[in-house]
């Protein structure tokens, strides 16, 4: 891990949003970056306000989610340590932020203020092509849902939305990993309704892959969430 003084949290050769840049640079520009501190379900940015700042999360996690016209809160992306947001900052006229982002736990992100991003983004080119790259990234991720939403069945896009989230955002135990999430986040994250998630994690629950309580899912054996599909055979997956 690369760790700079006063932001020892952040693993540098793993942040896309610095990749390519010299420890030099990388000083440079985590020099002007502001810790800001919000408490779990603290909105940080809202949909549509003007991108004032770029986002890094430094500790805990980060949703990302819009609205529907019904008013429905649709979680789009979890955050972890390391992500970045607001990267509509890097425009000189910015425009508004894609969606709101909301403390999932409490979290401490770095943010620069827009002028400086293009301050950064004019003194060192790779800054600006990092950001795009990551926003080609989310745009690959999102393209990858919607092909599994007509490619894939209930059961094994919950079980990916489940193992990505405790991969990136998990907290190791020794029975299992265990994530911070609600159901109707699960859902979102998956594509599938509430009451299909509901259903498979009980089902999950009685084979042994996980255990369940309010807000929370430990992941004791991966192997065993597409287990119940396979013996179903073909025709008898679970419904969407």
């Amino acid at each position: 891990m690369c760790a700079l003084e006063g932001f020892p949290m952040i693993d540098i050769a793993s942040t896309r949003l610095f990749a390519g840049l010299g420890k030099d640079e990388v000083n440079a520009i985590l020099a002007p970056a502001v810790k800001r501190r919000f408490k779990v379900s603290e909105t940080i940015i809202r949909a549509e306000e003007p991108a004032a700042h770029l986002m890094l999360v430094r500790t805990g996690c980060v949703d990302f989610h819009l609205e529907t016209a019904k008013g429905q809160q649709v979680l789009i992306r979890r955050f972890g340590p390391g992500n970045a947001f607001g990267i509509a900052a890097f425009l000189s006229e910015p425009m508004g932020y894609l969606g709101t982002a909301s403390a999932a736990q409490d979290v401490e992100v770095l943010a620069w203020e827009h002028h400086r991003v293009l301050q950064l983004a004019r003194a060192y080119p790779r800054f600006p092509q990092n950001a795009f790259r990551l926003a080609l990234h989310y745009i690959a991720i999102y393209a990858q849902r919607h092909i599994s939403l007509v490619s894939e069945t209930a059961q094994e896009r919950l079980a990916y939305a489940l193992t990505d989230v405790a991969s990136r955002t998990g907290h190791v135990l020794k029975t299992g990993v265990e994530i911070d999430i609600r159901n109707q986040d699960l859902a979102s994250l998956a594509d599938v309704s509430f009451f299909t998630v509901s259903r498979l994690l009980k089902q999950w629950e009685r084979a042994g892959a996980v255990e369940k309580s309010r807000g929370k899912v430990v992941i004791r054996c991966p192997e065993k969430l597409l287990a119940e599909e396979n013996r179903a055979g073909p025709g008898q997956h679970a419904a969407f």
